[in-house]
């Protein structure tokens, strides 16, 4: 309707020049006058709710896609994660997304109207003289070959200046999330320079793609110029000669210059396309690695199933490296308490890792109650066993949030309970607020020890079948250890207990013993001593360390 109307106005402007010219005075001046005047009143009416329409639209298609996106991120397997840093998936959330709204909002709004008024302008001057509308057409094919190569040259120019964005992103994100170490170490300058570094690449891509914009729309303007001059010579020649009215060559000039816009437009426009697309397609990459929706049944209570482990034979490595796990066979029993101990770099945190499925493994190698994990619904697996691992990680909200995280129904007495079995209850009761102290960012106002074992309070208020803990007492003195290890034999059916310390280890039911990623030893802690082997060693290690501590 907008570019209907605005291509009124020329024709309206033709009829009036010829009835000047024809009756002078006498003419219907005041008819076109309004309306001319009505045309562009309804122009600019329809302009805006187009706008209004489309844009609002955008909003929508934004919203929508970075709804897309955060449920994809929640499938993402570490893997992805190991490929994306955070600091790029956060920029292809806010950049690329709002390349896009930009794409399907004013870049859709500047391409209809591109091509409408190239169409109808088009028509109209064909109407007027199909002679000098080739005239007028004669610099297309130099447009159209600046435009192949304008393309081709924004799409790479994009392309980096969205990875370079991406860079500076995940420079800022890990600068502040390790702004500790950084000030630890006195990196301040370091990090600045780091900063300034990816800053200037961004800058420089930035500036390479601003810079084919920027030549692209004074050629597209000079061109068209170039046209023009054409026109007012043959069309001047034309009216002189009396084939064309003068009005005729005012409304054709008035369609040339309507299209001047469009012509100009046309550059931002595609630059605005080009710039959507590249950022879609960034999108889709991320939207590609998300996994299938699982299509099984609902599963029946997660209780039911019994609170065993078993590996079998399990062979594990990550993208790239050696296997860290080779040929691992052992069971937990319900009711067991089983621990995994071995020198650093062993395997032990990655059997918490499978066994919760953040790491996929091989097939028919780990079993919890009996059935292949792979083979279980992953909300079923990890409902029915809680994996506390050893970087406890807390959200910036109250205690009480992050123990019941997930499961707002919990009652108030069994997350104080949890808290009593964490060992952490009495620390949190003397905090102004209680468990209501709302705590920082990755729990940073707690103490190491305390975070490990608010984190280990959360697994515990789910009454969770199955404990899976991972080195948790790392920040924990030898007696609060001992007080905690009492309590969880009687919160939790199963345990299996991954750790360094030994001492955590001595009243396990039975210890497996892991070097390089082999089982070496199995027992309980007077057999292993007894035999003289790694475990032994390391027992013997541990307790000489201890004395000089003490010492």
């Amino acid at each position: 309707m907008a570019t209907g109307l605005s291509l009124l106005i020329p024709w309206a402007v033709k009829h009036a020049i010829d009835a000047l010219q024809a009756e002078g005075a006498a003419g219907p001046l005041g008819l076109y006058v309004g309306l001319i005047v009505l045309c562009a009143l309804g122009n600019g009416v329809a302009r805006l709710a187009s706008r209004f329409a489309i844009a609002g639209a955008a909003q929508h298609v934004a919203a929508d896609l970075l709804d897309r996106l955060y449920a994809a991120m929640q499938t993402f397997p570490p893997a992805v994660f190991a490929r994306y840093g955070t600091g790029d998936l956060m920029a292809r959330a806010t950049s690329d997304v709002t390349a896009i709204r930009s794409l399907v909002g004013f870049g859709a709004v500047s391409a209809a109207s591109t091509v409408l008024a190239f169409v109808g302008a088009l028509a109209a001057m064909l109407a007027i003289d199909p002679r000098l509308t080739l005239w007028a057409m004669a610099p297309s094919p130099a447009l159209v070959l600046l435009v192949r190569h304008y393309n081709a040259l924004v799409t790479t120019r994009t392309h980096a200046m969205q990875e370079r964005l991406g860079e500076l992103s995940t420079v800022v994100q890990e600068r502040l999330a390790g702004i500790g170490v950084v000030r630890a170490y006195t990196m301040e300058a370091r990090a600045t320079a780091e900063f300034g570094a990816a800053n200037a690449a961004l800058r420089d891509a930035s500036a390479d793609l601003a810079r084919a914009q920027a030549h692209f729309t004074p050629l597209m303007g000079l061109i068209t110029g170039l046209g023009t001059l054409v026109i007012l010579w043959v069309g001047g020649t034309a009216v002189a000669a009396g084939r064309l009215s003068l009005g005729a060559l005012v409304a054709f000039t008035g369609y040339l210059g309507y299209l001047a816009w469009p012509t100009v437009a046309l550059g931002f426009t595609l630059a605005l396309g080009r710039r959507g697309l590249v950022s879609m397609e960034r999108i889709q990459q991320v939207l590609a690695e998300a996994l299938p929706p699982e299509t099984a049944a609902p599963p029946a209570d997660a209780a039911s199933l019994p609170a065993s482990i078993r590996f079998s034979r399990l062979t594990f490595a990550y993208p790239g490296r050696p296997p860290v796990l080779r040929d691992v066979s052992f069971d937990v029993r319900p009711g067991e308490l089983v621990a995994v101990v071995g020198p650093t770099g062993t395997g032990k945190s990655t059997l918490g890792l499978v066994l919760a499925r953040l790491w996929d493994p091989p097939r028919a190698t780990v079993f919890v109650g009996g059935e292949d994990v792979l083979t279980l619904p992953r909300g079923r697996l990890r409902s029915t066993l809680a994996w506390v691992p050893q970087d406890a990680f807390l959200f910036s909200r109250r205690i009480l949030d992050n123990v019941t995280l997930g499961r707002e129904g919990l009652a108030e007495d069994r997350v104080g309970a949890a808290l009593v079995t964490a060992g952490v209850a009495d620390e949190v009761a003397a905090f102004p607020l209680g468990w209501h102290t709302v705590i920082g960012e990755r729990g940073l106002t707690l103490s190491g020890g305390q975070r490990q074992r608010v984190a280990l309070a959360r697994a515990l208020a789910g009454a969770p079948p199955i404990l899976v803990l991972d080195d948790v007492f790392a920040n924990v003195d030898a007696a609060k250890e001992s007080e905690i290890l009492a309590g969880l034999r009687t919160a939790a059916p199963t345990i299996l207990l991954m750790t360094h310390r030994l001492r955590a280890a001595q009243g396990a039911d039975r210890i497996v013993v892991l070097d390089e990623g082999r089982v070496v030893e199995t027992g309980s802690h007077a057999t292993l001593l007894a035999a003289g082997g790694l475990y032994a060693r390391l027992w013997r290690t541990q307790r000489l360390e201890e004395e000089i501590a003490r010492a």
